[in-house]
């Protein structure tokens, strides 16, 4: 074998060193849309989380934050004179997180005295809030979404851990001391979603990700264009000149556009969804619209001229 380095054999990248510089906790409730990607188009710019049914813990005490405990079961099978079981099986792996919320608003207070608070009102006149811990808790279940952050513009990583069915197993002391601020000590159960069939999943993420990939031990499937619709809907002008609006996917990076086999008249990247086109003059009848980027071409999209 050949002879190595020392620096070879370590291979050490400070690159790959994470460091939670800051983050961010969102709740949202049974119905709320984990979405398939996080980030979009080829600046991997993040995405906002609110229309999606997500919003925002607030403020994450420093001395204690998000903190992820996996606990896992196993069972061993002894053996008659083996000085160690010959098989051990891994029966449950469970997931536990803590955080400290710092925030006194209603998510936050529903969280720590598990109760629903979504009817309480406050006084019309005193503006004053009153709510009961409940004598008989129920099991209530949320989903959460926690996010660091580290680096800056175009270096930036999100590294996310989404629990689609979260619920709260414990909570921590609260002191009133005059040294510290209200805190609300949380400890969240990950359970299983049936639906989407996990029950931790870990997201890595911006654009800070992309110049790591091969160094991470990863690769990047690069896709075709796909083409779903376009707008205004019906069928096309015969003399061509009509600006239209494809809509689909992996548009960024696209080298050309072909409506019925020629090129359109101009196009113009919006983003990796939305491709503006203005149309070429063709004949009456059916024509195949194609994308094609650096991957290749998209599948052919009918359109009708008339």
């Amino acid at each position: 074998m050949p002879a190595v380095t020392f620096d070879q054999v370590a291979n050490w990248n400070p690159d790959l060193i994470r460091r939670p510089n800051k983050g961010f906790a969102l709740l949202g409730n049974m119905d709320a849309t984990i979405p398939n990607a996080f980030t979009d188009g080829v600046a991997a710019e993040f995405q906002s989380l609110a229309s999606a049914g997500f919003e925002s813990l607030g403020y994450i005490d420093k001395a204690a934050p998000p903190t992820f405990t996996p606990e896992i079961e196993s069972s061993d099978v002894e053996a008659w004179g083996a000085l160690e079981p010959p098989r051990t099986d891994i029966i449950s792996r469970k997931t536990m997180v803590s955080a400290t919320l710092l925030e006194t608003k209603r998510r936050n207070l529903e969280l720590y005295s598990g109760v629903d608070l979504s009817a309480i009102t406050a006084d019309p006149t005193t503006k004053e809030i009153q709510f009961t811990d409940p004598t008989a808790p129920e099991t209530r279940y949320h989903r959460v979404i926690l996010g660091l952050v580290d680096g800056a513009g175009a270096n930036t990583i999100y590294y996310l851990r989404i629990l689609p069915r979260a619920t709260v197993t414990s909570v921590g002391e609260q002191t009133w001391s005059q040294d510290g601020s209200l805190a609300y000590n949380l400890t969240w159960s990950a359970k299983i979603d049936d639906d989407l069939g996990y029950s931790v999943k870990h997201v890595l993420c911006g654009p800070g990700i992309g110049p790591l990939l091969a160094d991470m031990g990863f690769t990047a499937t690069a896709s075709v264009p796909t083409i779903t619709s376009h707008l205004p809907a019906g069928s096309l002008a015969a003399a061509g000149g009509e600006s239209v609006v494809l809509l689909g996917s992996h548009f960024t990076g696209v080298t050309a556009v072909t409506v019925g086999g020629t090129p359109a008249t101009d196009y113009t990247l919006v983003n990796d969804t939305t491709l503006a086109i203005t149309t070429p003059a063709n004949a009456a009848g059916s024509h195949d619209v194609v994308v094609t980027n650096a991957t290749g071409p998209s599948a052919a999209y009918a359109v009708t001229y008339a």
